[in-house]
């Protein structure tokens, strides 16, 4: 898969929250330090940015809350689960497929190595 120029840097800010928590918090800890870990960094992104969805030509009332949108390209969940399941991967995906944003990324904190809890996706092209 191509990489984006804030994939890097992401994992990077990530890294450090990681180090300097550890594992075992809720992700909304894990949400809010990353947050304030690549606004230090300088890296552009929107917290709880919401989505529509759409259907037959109208918005529904509720949409999609993505947790961080970084550089207005990168869809990034912050997470806290044993393991990545099929359902989080299905999740990204359909938050990918409602905000056309390209590409997206789990982060699992939740594990003693982050790198193994980092799982990209690309938006699926429409059918």
């Amino acid at each position: 898969m191509p990489r984006d120029r804030w994939s890097l840097p992401v994992v990077e800010a990530a890294e450090e929250v990681h180090r300097a928590l550890g594992t075992g918090l809720p992700a909304a800890v894990y949400k809010a330090a990353l947050a304030e870990e690549m606004r230090g960094r300088g890296i552009p992104f929107e917290r709880d940015k919401m989505v529509p969805i759409r259907y037959r030509g109208l918005v529904l009332v509720t949409g999609i809350e993505l947790d961080l949108l970084v550089g207005s390209e990168l869809i990034v969940e912050a997470l806290s689960v044993d393991r990545l399941t099929d359902w989080h991967r299905a999740r990204l995906q359909t938050h990918l497929r409602f905000s056309r944003y390209p590409r997206g990324m789990l982060i699992n904190f939740n594990v003693t190595d982050l790198r193994r809890g980092v799982h990209r996706m690309q938006r699926r092209p429409d059918r």
